[in-house]
């Protein structure tokens, strides 16, 4: 009877602890994985900024750093203080006119008739839930930013160290793969905000020239549901569309025209024009991204779904050039 001998491999078991360990950690760190998540993807989009601003300017990183991640936040800060008191004061009115408007429709359900929003939020809402439910956004914010900063400022560094443990013949390229990666994700998140706000000015204008009211906060509503890839720009516009009908029918229709139109120019126009193929992405691919991402984080894993989904072709290229190279 023949006799297989076990070789006992401490190489073996040491990576299979460590593979536990790690499994381990990032069960136990699941529920900050979306703030780690998306400081590795504003690291992406704004480093090589901070990397052009550095050779240009010859001011140290840490600088650089300061300045890039605080443009984007003055003009949200100014926004803030501006409009945020008349948004407030104008949203508890959006919503009277969107429960009256729906309960004088003649083309929907007396169950939808008879649903009112404003008296759902009250039984429903839980003050002391809400509120710590928006600290817990606040800190989780200004976490993401503290997070970006000083992955930016180590990100050299943090590369070293990563690529001091690959092999000599793999560093160039994982470099490689890490700097596609990043290019995508970069250019996605940076386009994705772009189209945002064009989306969120377009409609603000239509809805003022229509004569719709509180066109301000959906706009607003629009711009922030068209970060959301496929179903966003559908959502975004049902409030406006809503209140138009609340206006007159003729409104309620050049609304929908509105939305339509901008949404024909956004997918055929703006969106090649800015992303230039950044994401080559089947639309089945697309939707199944956003739901599984949606399933996991919510809005945040859909919006942060589509640099992922476009990043795994280029990892699985990278397997299958592996294994060519070491095939012999």
């Amino acid at each position: 009877m023949e006799k297989f001998e076990h070789v006992f491999s401490w190489e073996a078991l040491t990576r299979i602890v460590i593979m536990g360990v790690l499994v381990f950690l990032c069960w136990k760190t699941f529920s900050i994985l979306p703030v780690i998540l998306v400081s590795l993807v504003l690291t992406a989009a704004f480093y090589p900024a901070v990397k052009k601003l550095q050779n240009k300017t010859k001011m140290p990183l840490i600088l650089c750093i300061f300045l890039i991640l605080i443009i984007p936040i003055i003009p949200i800060v100014v926004f803030g203080f501006i409009f945020i008191p008349r948004i407030a004061r104008e949203i508890p009115v959006l919503l009277g006119s969107i429960n009256n408007v729906i309960g004088h429709s003649q083309f929907l359900s007396s169950f939808l008739k008879d649903f009112n929003i404003i008296t759902y939020l009250q039984s429903h809402l839980d003050y002391t839930t809400a509120t710590v439910n928006i600290t817990l956004v606040i800190v989780s914010i200004i976490t993401t930013i503290i997070l970006t900063f000083f992955l930016m400022y180590d990100l050299e560094r943090l590369s070293k160290l990563f690529l001091s443990n690959v092999a000599s013949k793999e560093k160039g390229k994982i470099k490689e793969l890490i700097e596609e990666i990043s290019l995508v994700t970069g250019k996605y998140i940076r386009g994705n905000l772009l189209i945002s706000v064009i989306c969120g000015i377009i409609v603000y204008i239509g809805l003022v020239l229509l004569h719709v009211p509180f066109a301000l906060p959906l706009a607003l509503f629009a711009a922030i549901f068209d970060l959301l890839p496929l179903v966003g720009q559908t959502i975004g516009a049902i409030p406006a569309v809503i209140i138009g009908f609340g206006v007159s029918p003729i409104t309620g229709v050049l609304v929908i025209v509105l939305h339509l139109i901008y949404q024909q120019v956004e997918n055929n126009i703006i969106s090649p024009m800015i992303y230039n193929k950044a994401l080559n992405l089947f639309p089945s691919v697309v939707f199944l991204s956003v739901l599984i991402g949606a399933s996991l984080f919510g809005i945040l894993g859909a919006f942060l779904s589509l640099p992922v989904a476009a990043s795994i072709p280029v990892i699985i290229d990278y397997s299958k050039n592996y294994k060519m190279r070491h095939s012999s």
